[in-house]
């Protein structure tokens, strides 16, 4: 099963997207507490970290202890969704949906999408709309 936590110390809107994230995957979401990478690289199936890296948000996924791929954010916008659900995450970027597809339920979106962008539901309402850095 997929693992989505955060780096130990979180903002609460690196938790917020963390958890969402997971929501709208169908993985589990794990508080990170004092768990280092061994303990998390001990769960079947990838393992995300959501963190803050300066200006940049990061989401990285490991595959077997193994990095499978790094995506950088820019920024993130949050909107109330209107309509229902839809699970997975919908990517404009190739590379992006390249380094995801085999990982985690992800749909290529192509020219829907403007710019490099991933927009995924979570949950309450929530749609969001994250803008990667090529």
């Amino acid at each position: 099963m997929t693992v989505v936590t955060t780096s130990r110390k979180p903002a609460p809107e690196v938790r917020t997207l963390a958890r969402d994230l997971a929501f709208s995957i169908g993985a589990e979401y794990l508080t990170r507490g004092k768990a280092g990478m061994g303990d998390l690289f001990s769960f079947e199936g990838p393992v995300l970290i959501v963190s803050k890296s300066g200006p940049f948000f990061l989401i990285q996924m490991y595959d077997g202890g193994e990095p499978a791929a790094e995506i950088r954010v820019r920024s993130f916008a949050v909107e109330e969704r209107a309509g229902a659900i839809a699970r997975g995450l919908f990517v404009s970027d190739r590379f992006v949906y390249e380094a995801l597809k085999d990982h985690v339920d992800v749909a290529f979106a192509g020219e829907s999408l403007t710019g490099n962008r991933i927009v995924f539901d979570g949950t309450q309402r929530r749609r969001y709309t994250l803008k990667v850095t090529p």
